[in-house]
Parts: structure tokens; sequence; C-alpha cells
């Protein structure tokens, strides 16, 4: 099984030192560094990880431009936040910045690396307990549909990038994932990263139920 590649950032020289021996100690994990939350950006963008972790305090709010610029520039890197314990205030503004989920910052460590393995792996909504108003109200943030919803608002595919496109294609042709690799020349864990990305944004638990959502919205045609 492929490493997930991790970027860690915060504002604190002791939180990051322990996140980077947390997450060091696992072997399904390659830390990248860890870096303040500016400089994590610029990280990001140069090296494209699966996940990047950022401890948030404060006004959550104040971290949605930095989300935002990697998001932009890293279409397939997931966000999670770690947030002090009982805040929820500014959450709903990260979600809708890009945030792809949140963790207590109390939470255990065994909880913790394996909250972060089933994003990546997949695709799972993280939210603290305390925050589950926010998605039992009609219209709020639903788990695991943020970006179904965002999708469904864009107009279909508009969500995806155009190499998620191409993939989500050849998907369709059940092609595994070393066949893509070959057929758009970059590596198997990068279609890896991709599919993720593509099950993630569709709302979708794998393969094949994502390669019929498409067909079923019109994203792909002609089903075989």
């Amino acid at each position: 099984m492929d490493k997930i590649r991790l970027l860690i950032a915060s504002e604190d020289p002791s939180i990051r030192r322990g996140l980077n021996i947390i997450f060091k100690s696992e072997q399904i994990f390659d830390v990248l560094g860890s870096f303040n939350v500016p400089d994590v950006v610029v990280k990001s963008v140069a090296e494209q990880p699966d996940v990047v972790l950022i401890d948030m305090s404060g006004d959550l709010s104040q971290y949605g431009t930095q989300v935002k610029q990697i998001k932009s520039q890293c279409p397939c890197s997931l966000i999670l936040s770690l947030i002090p314990d009982g805040h929820k205030n500014g959450i709903s503004d990260i979600l809708e910045q890009g945030v792809d989920g949140c963790v207590p910052r109390s939470i255990m460590r065994v909880c913790l690396v394996k909250a972060v393995e089933l994003t990546c792996r997949a695709g799972v909504f993280c939210l603290p307990g305390n925050c589950r108003d926010l998605v039992s109200n009609a219209g709020a943030i639903q788990p695991g549909s943020l970006d179904l919803c965002k999708l469904q608002l864009s107009g279909g595919t508009d969500s995806l990038t155009r190499r998620e496109k191409e993939i989500l294609q050849l998907m369709a042709k059940n092609l595994s994932n070393r066949d893509i690799a070959g057929k758009l020349f970059i590596s198997e864990p990068t279609v890896k990263t991709h599919v993720s990305s593509i099950l993630r944004k569709l709302g979708q638990k794998n393969r094949s139920q994502a390669i019929v959502y498409a067909y079923k919205t019109g994203m792909l045609n002609d089903p075989p």
C-alpha cells in the first residue's frame, strides 16, 4: 500500500514537533515536513501532498485565505484541521473554503492517525461530536455530502479538474490504476490520489458507485 504524503502546519513549534513525532512513527505516512501556516501554502504547491494537517486556533475563519490557496493550487490535496476542544465558531466558514474535515485537538493519538488515514483512503468526512448541530438542520452542511452539493450547484463536472475528468473516463473503461498510470504517463500513486479526489467530490464510496453516478448524471455518456 502506498504511503500517505503528509504536510503539517501550525504556528506553535511544540505542536509541530509533536505531530511530527506521531506521524513519522507510523509506516503508512510519509511526512514531508512541518511549517507555519503561511509557509505550508508554498510547500503544498511544490509537493502536492495527499493531505495537509493544519493546527488552527482562535478565529478559524482567519485561515480561509490559506485554505483557498491550497485548494486552488493543489486540487488533489485534502485539508484536515485540528481545532481546540469544544470550539465550533467558524467551522462552517472553513468548510466552505475547502477544509475536508475537523478533528478536536485532544483526540487520542491512535484516533488522530486513523482519522487522517480514513479521510485519505475512504473520503471520510470528519467533524467533532459537539458540532452535530451544524449538520442536523435542513440546508446545513451534511457529512459526506459537502462536495456533492458543490458539484450539483456547479452544474456537473465543473468541480473536477481536467485530469480528474480524464481519469473518470478511463475508470469507466474498467482500467486499473496501473493501466491508467501507463496511459497518462503518470505514477500509480498519483492516479490513486486522483481517484480518491474523484470519489470525494462525487460523494461516492467506491469506483463502481462513482461510474454509475457519472452515467446517471450525464457526466459520462453511452454506458457499456
